[in-house]
């Protein structure tokens, strides 16, 4: 069994008799499957709230913790987690609901103009990254220690997926990555409290005005390098989208900065592509768009008393 499985069973049968039976002001509304990711399935409740299932035992402690987490932050980061689901006989894990931030995700929103979602990023992960680490408790398995080398050796391992799919020309710039040969960069930036899954359905925009609503899910939230929190990024646009956000953040990137998008850029795009390829192939598309991005003109932040003035 893959280990991203799911071992138990929800549809929008069982979660409406739970949301009824434990939150009676709740009782009634149309309850609705809203998708499920690897780690939670997600059900809407009428219009206004998102509930959130574990999966499988292994993510309770990480939902636990993001409990924990959303109680940190500032309430203009991120939704709150309003309701907390208990286990039962039903449904053996706690669940969490929250209240739906309207809009859609970052790459589909038909604003073309980014500047203002570039704004508005680059100060939402100023406010989320002067969050004082010593309130944010670890993550059960160690993330934080994890070396880059592994990302590296992790991609080699899946390359014979990733080949097939790439057009010649990026399948050869791609090529030292796949086999490993691309040494990693120095993992010696600022840590700091990172979102860590940023990417374009965790931004949500409001589609009138192209500006950011929220950013949800912060389950896989930690201590970290701030790059990290840039890089996924690239599913919104290339490098020159993220120099704007950039160009809005208030914090230091640290040294190496641009090397370090780059790579790790080239390294996880073309991972997620492995993924989609294996486990979700009508996504293989997006992915590629994503690749392709990540292999062009890389972008190297300048100096803060350089930068333009917002």
């Amino acid at each position: 069994m893959d280990e991203r499985s799911a071992d138990v069973r929800l549809d929008a049968g069982i979660a409406a008799d739970l949301i009824s039976a434990q939150f009676p002001d709740l009782a009634g509304q149309p309850v609705r499957q809203f998708g499920a990711g690897w780690d939670h399935y997600l059900v809407t409740a009428g219009d206004e709230w998102i509930f959130r299932f574990p999966r499988r035992a292994e993510r309770v402690p990480w939902l636990l913790r993001e409990i924990q987490i959303m109680d940190v932050l500032a309430a203009e980061v991120a939704p709150r987690y309003e309701l907390a689901g208990r286990p039962s006989s039903t449904f053996p894990y706690p669940f969490v609901g929250y209240r739906r931030v309207p809009g859609v995700g970052a790459d589909r929103s038909p604003v073309t103009n980014l500047a203002g979602l570039a704004a508005d990023v680059g100060a939402v992960l100023s406010r989320l990254h002067n969050t004082d680490t010593a309130r944010v408790p670890p993550t059960p398995s160690g993330w934080e220690r994890e070396p880059w080398a592994q990302l590296r050796e992790e991609l080699a391992a899946q390359a014979g997926l990733v080949r097939p799919l790439l057009p010649e020309g990026l399948c050869s710039a791609a090529e030292p990555y796949l086999t490993g040969n691309v040494a990693e960069p120095e993992q010696d930036g600022p840590q700091r409290f990172i979102h860590n899954d940023i990417c374009p359905d965790h931004l949500i925009v409001d589609p009138s005005t192209g500006r950011l609503a929220g950013l949800i899910d912060f389950t896989d939230a930690m201590v970290g390098e701030v790059v990290l929190d840039f890089v996924g990024l690239i599913g919104v646009a290339g490098y020159e989208f993220i120099g704007q956000v950039a160009a809005h953040y208030d914090l230091p990137l640290g040294a190496g900065f641009g090397r370090k998008l780059a790579w790790l850029a080239r390294t996880l795009t073309l991972t997620w592509l492995a993924d989609a390829a294996q486990l979700t192939p009508a996504d293989v598309s997006k992915h590629l768009t994503w690749t392709a991005r990540a292999f062009g003109q890389s972008w190297e932040p300048q100096p803060r008393s350089q930068q333009p003035k917002s």
